[in-house]
Parts: C-alpha cells; structure tokens; sequence
C-alpha cells in the first residue's frame, strides 16, 4: 500500500532583528502521494549529484548551492508527479508581532499552518532539523495533536538531518525558489519557482488574524 509523505523545510528566518532578519519567512513542503515516485525522485536527486562529481553528503541548499544547478535540479525533478504546498509571513510588521510570536513559536506555527492546507491521509511527515530526542516527542505530540482529526491525520513527524535526505533538500530548494520570487529586486526572481509551477497546489500567506 503506498504511503503519502510530506517534507518539510524552510526559507528566511523567524527572527524579528530588525535590519537583520529576513523580511518573509517561508515554510516549504514536497508532498507525495505514492512513496515509489518519491523513491524515484530520490534516486534522480542522488544521480544528479553524483554526475556533478559531488561527494554523497554534499547538499543541495538554495542559498548556497549555484544557481545554475539549482535549475538544473528543478528541471530534473519537475518531470515527477509531486505536490508543492507553502506558507509564508511578511515580517515587515515585526513590532506587531513580537507580542505573539518569539522564534520557536513562529517557527512552529508555520509548521502547523502548513500540515492544516495539506490533504493529509495518515501521511509520514519529515522535517529539516537536528533534534534530541525529547525534541522529537515534543515536535510530534504537538503535531498530531493541532492537526489530527477525523478528515486529516499524521501517521509520524520525523525531524531529520538534511545531509540524510534529499527530498528534505528538496524542499529547501523549493522553499528558496518562493522567497526568491518574493523578490523583485533580484534579476533572477521569477528564474527558479516558474521552472516547477505545474507542481505547486498551494501558496498562502498567513497573517496574525489566524493566529
């Protein structure tokens, strides 16, 4: 039977340093509904690194990999049937926030606002994040328990390392892509996002009034 999986990372930061943190903070997801497809991706993901001459804990990471690969990646993997689904907050008005949110608490509300515009099916839920154990109980208790109902449910929330996983990667990638065409300054804004349109079922950005 195959296994709906969803990963999960993010873009920015949830900081509020004024002049420092980043204006958007974005949370990214890679969603699959048939696991062999995401085998599938994985596996073209590791043979594109490897074709690069790259060792095999070399990441793909949208702010530091070359852009010129980084499109490459996208174009690779937009030929796969998979589902991109994000949120993100405009942090511009950080005095607003500040009142509501610190950064773990904005970081986990975006997790949360995500799972709930997912059409989640017992699904298996990965994470970026090098966690305790303790961590990892906190994450997933918090998880199932603000999402889990009758229509929507998470089987397992699995905070992974990034390095061990390339759809995690991918999802920093395609997080990367959104906060960069929320740029307009950037010449190359609309360049990475439009590659893996045909993907994306949902971007929405949350305000405080949902909170």
């Amino acid at each position: 039977m195959s296994k709906q999986l969803v990963f999960i990372d993010d873009s920015g930061d949830p900081g509020f340093k004024a002049g420092a943190s980043s204006n958007n903070f974005i949370m990214a997801s890679a969603v699959f509904i048939d696991d062999k497809i995401a085998t599938e991706v994985n596996r073209a993901i590791s043979d594109f690194r490897r074709s690069l001459g790259w060792q095999d804990e070399t990441e793909f990471k949208f702010r530091k990999t070359n852009k010129r690969i980084v499109r490459q990646l996208l174009e690779i993997v937009s030929n796969y049937e998979f589902q991109i689904y994000a949120v993100y907050v405009d942090k511009t008005s950080y005095e607003r926030m500040l009142p509501v949110f610190d950064k773990e608490k904005l970081y986990n509300w975006t997790v949360k606002e995500l799972l709930k515009i997912i059409p989640l099916n017992n699904a298996y839920v990965k994470i970026d994040g090098r966690s305790t154990k303790e961590h990892k109980r906190r994450i997933s208790s918090y998880l199932r328990h603000e999402i889990n109902t009758d229509e929507r449910k998470i089987k397992e929330v699995k905070p992974e390392d990034s390095v061990k996983d390339n759809l995690i990667q991918l999802a920093d990638i395609i997080a990367g892509s959104i906060n960069r065409s929320m740029q307009p300054g950037k010449t190359d804004s609309n360049n990475y996002l439009a590659t893996i349109k045909k993907n994306v079922v949902r971007i929405e950005r949350l305000d405080l009034e949902d909170k």
